[in-house]
């Protein structure tokens, strides 16, 4: 299973502007990034000659106060006022504009305007957290999404799920577990998910799942032995067809590993088949190398541990003696058939 990051993109904030008699009030942007150093900035313009301008920020429900005095304000000028917001949180300002006219006049304006100060949201999907028989993953992210977009993708590339997982309870910190639907049935190739968070960011992740098992006619192994002989040889031929077939045809939107497993019968000790299953995986992995494969090739040996037929020990059984071939785009998922992940690369 292969795991894609997409690139983390910004929701552009809003730019409200406010007006009063005597007073403009505007704000460039209402969502700042603190790792790029953005604070709150509220500009100021006046529509008449003033003796002097006093304006007071205060954060609701904060301890936040700061007054700015402008002796002489006057239109066509511009004041920019700017302070420090911390990381993480959203306040409403009231802004407390009082004005004194040249000839001694006062009267005071007022405004709101709201900043968030957050990071840009970050996701990501532990591979080993996928489910794909509950249809579930675990999102992990820097602050809890509020919802996560997903869409399902099979290997014709075509869109067999879309739904939305809302996200009612989480933990900074900790994962969410998130489920998605299929209208369609189909071998999933790719999942899409979009996080977004309550202050207009989203990051994209991507999770390819996909695995292909390769159809073929087993190598009849003699018992206890792992050569491929010249009359079986044909049947690897064929194999190998097929899984050229499929390497070039999804190679155009993954590259492709083969994964070789091999299996015995419950003839012998439980070490001797696991060695003897790993030596007849290599074998075919060495066979398939021989032939000219351009792609990677892993093998690993799964013994007596799963058998095609339950028998009892001691059995020599030919269905048993057999191999499996799986085409992913990354390690292949845990499951009945590979209960490990103990992949080797043939050199």
């Amino acid at each position: 299973m292969r795991l894609w990051i997409a690139a983390v993109l910004v929701a552009a904030a809003l730019v409200p502007m406010s007006a009063s008699a005597g007073v403009f009030v505007g704000q460039n942007k209402d969502l700042l990034n603190p790792d790029q150093g953005e604070q709150p900035i509220v500009t100021l313009g006046f529509d008449e000659k003033l003796h002097r301008a006093t304006v007071t920020i205060t954060g609701d429900g904060t301890p936040f106060s700061q007054t700015w005095n402008f002796p002489g304000a006057g239109p066509g000028r511009e004041y920019e006022l700017t302070w420090k917001q911390q990381p993480g949180i959203e306040v409403d300002y009231t802004v407390s504009v009082e004005m004194v006219s040249s000839n001694g006049e006062k009267y005071t304006e007022e405004v709101w305007v709201y900043f968030a100060s957050a990071r840009p949201i970050t996701a990501r999907i532990p591979v080993e957290s996928v489910d794909m028989e509950a249809k579930a993953f675990d999102l992990v992210s820097n602050h809890p999404p509020s919802r996560v977009e997903l869409e399902v993708i099979d290997d014709r590339m075509k869109t067999i799920g879309q739904s939305t997982f809302k996200v009612t309870e989480a933990t900074p910190g900790s994962p969410v577990r998130v489920t998605w639907e299929q209208q369609m049935d189909g071998n999933i190739f790719k999942i899409t998910a979009t996080a977004y968070d309550k202050f207009g960011y989203w990051a994209g992740v991507e999770i390819i799942p996909w695995s292909l098992s390769i159809p073929h006619e087993d190598v009849n192994f003699a018992s206890g032995k792992h050569d491929v002989v010249a009359e079986e040889a044909p049947k690897v031929d064929d194999a190998y067809e097929e899984i050229v077939k499929a390497v070039d045809k999804y190679g155009e939107w993954v590259t492709c590993t083969l994964f070789i497993g091999g299996y015995t019968d419950t003839v012998g000790d439980a070490g001797s088949n696991q060695g003897l299953s790993e030596r007849r995986a290599r074998a075919l992995a060495q066979y398939f190398q021989s032939k000219g494969a351009k792609f990677p090739i892993y093998y690993q040996g799964f013994g007596e541990s799963v058998l095609a037929v339950q028998t009892e020990d001691s059995v020599d059984m030919k269905a048993n003696r057999r191999a499996l071939y799986i085409i992913t785009a990354g390690t292949p998922p845990v499951t009945k058939e590979t209960p490990r992940g103990n992949w080797k690369k043939i050199q």
